[in-house]
């Protein structure tokens, strides 16, 4: 039976950016904008509450759960702001009167746009939220920017725990009989997806708190997805600052030595490596070891040359060993979409796999288009593809999530 989630968020726009991670999985999901009770698959309740007094703040939670039958849902998230604006200790200490529950963990993190939490303090794209632009809103500032200080100021005279990075990375987390509350830090999508799964094995009754940010990482352990599959043939430096920001929010890199496999007629083992970190669930970017460290390029390009290749025959070679690569991997598990980097590796990819055509489907972001595939060994398979050196770092990151959507 499929899992029913509640989302208690204080805003429009937060409302429908959590909401929106069910949506792409394909879970219904309704936003309440008035009240009104009822059964439903999966419901976010949009208090509208951010900019109030904290007593109206308040008075809007107690009215939200009444006129809701809490009981029908799995899992509860309290939204909050990932910069932390807005009346979130009087609304958390609301709803934990209201909500039964054995824990609650706040992990406001959302990393995908830069919100890290360390150490208890958030950080906005590696600054101290409280040195930043929204410690300075007109309407509903930051002003504190510890997640266990607010905890404290939300429950005072009640315990605080804490969820330390290396706690969720490398141990098991030890819950306190005498302490409910718990701030957890997270750095990356992983982070926040090994605190979800830890968390849980506790079988404790969990009110989330948090941004968009931890909904996705439930939802990464409640409905997964079959992985995506990234074939990055750009040795620009944009290119390998997206794939070290892949790397780092766990998508499996692995690096082939062009040479080697030139002259050992052989990659078998980076097939395998690549299957098996799909199996595990993890997306996966196949890339020569010149985009990861240019010292490489040089030697690869020396040693081919010196075997009487020219440079066009070269790239010849890198397109033929990733497009292989790429073919030997589908063959055996089929990802839930492709991502190219290069127009020339694109090419040279679809010329492996005898692709009759491509149909355009959308742009994902500025110059990355989606389309599919037609004709050929891997018909309706989805691909996004791009030129080298442009992008933010997370583009292939974000395009990895954009395939893994439910097709509309």
């Amino acid at each position: 039976m499929d899992k029913k989630y509640l989302i208690m968020a204080d805003d429009f726009t937060g409302s429908t950016d959590t909401g929106v991670q069910l949506a792409k999985r394909g879970i219904p999901v309704q936003v309440r904008l008035h009240d009104e009770n009822g059964d439903y698959s999966s419901l976010v309740v949009d208090t509208e509450s951010r900019n109030l007094s904290p007593k109206d703040a308040r008075d809007k939670i107690t009215r939200a759960v009444l006129q809701t039958n809490m009981k029908q849902f799995d899992y509860t998230i309290k939204k909050v702001d990932s910069t932390l604006r807005g009346n979130i200790s009087d609304e958390l200490n609301e709803l934990n009167k209201l909500y039964e529950s054995d824990v609650l963990i706040f992990a406001p993190s959302l990393p995908s746009i830069g919100r890290q939490v360390k150490d208890s303090v958030l950080t906005i794209n590696g600054v101290k939220g409280l040195n930043t632009q929204f410690a300075k809103d007109p309407v509903k500032p930051l002003i504190d920017d510890n997640i266990f200080n607010i905890l404290k100021n939300a429950f005072p005279g009640e315990k605080i725990g804490t969820f330390s990075l290396n706690e969720i990375r490398n141990t098991d987390l030890k819950f306190k009989v005498d302490t409910k509350f718990y701030a957890a830090d997270s750095m990356n999508d992983l982070d926040l997806q090994l605190l979800v799964k830890k968390v849980l094995k506790s079988k404790l009754k969990v009110l989330w708190v948090g941004s968009s940010g931890i909904m996705d990482a439930i939802l990464s352990i409640e409905n997964p997805v079959v992985p995506a599959l990234a074939i990055v043939g750009s040795v620009s430096e944009v290119t390998s600052r997206q794939v070290q920001f892949a790397k780092e929010n766990n998508v499996k890199v692995i690096s082939i030595p062009i040479y080697n496999v030139y002259k050992n007629e052989s990659y078998s083992n980076y097939v395998e490596k690549a299957i098996d970190a799909m199996k595990s669930g993890q997306d996966v970017i196949v890339t020569s070891s010149a985009t990861i460290n240019r010292d490489e390029l040089k030697y690869t390009q020396d040693k081919l040359k010196s075997d009487g290749l020219s440079i066009d025959e070269i790239g010849l070679i890198v397109q033929s060993i990733l497009g292989g690569l790429g073919r030997r991997i589908i063959k055996r598990i089929k990802p839930s979409g492709l991502f190219i980097t290069g127009g020339d590796t694109a090419k040279g990819f679809f010329d492996v796999i005898k692709a009759n055509s491509v149909d355009i489907i959308t742009e994902v972001a500025t110059g990355t288009p989606m389309m599919r595939i037609k004709g050929g060994e891997y018909d309706d398979l989805r691909v996004i593809t791009k030129a080298g050196a442009f992008g933010n770092d997370d583009l292939i990151s974000f395009s990895f999530k954009k395939l893994k959507e439910v097709s509309k």
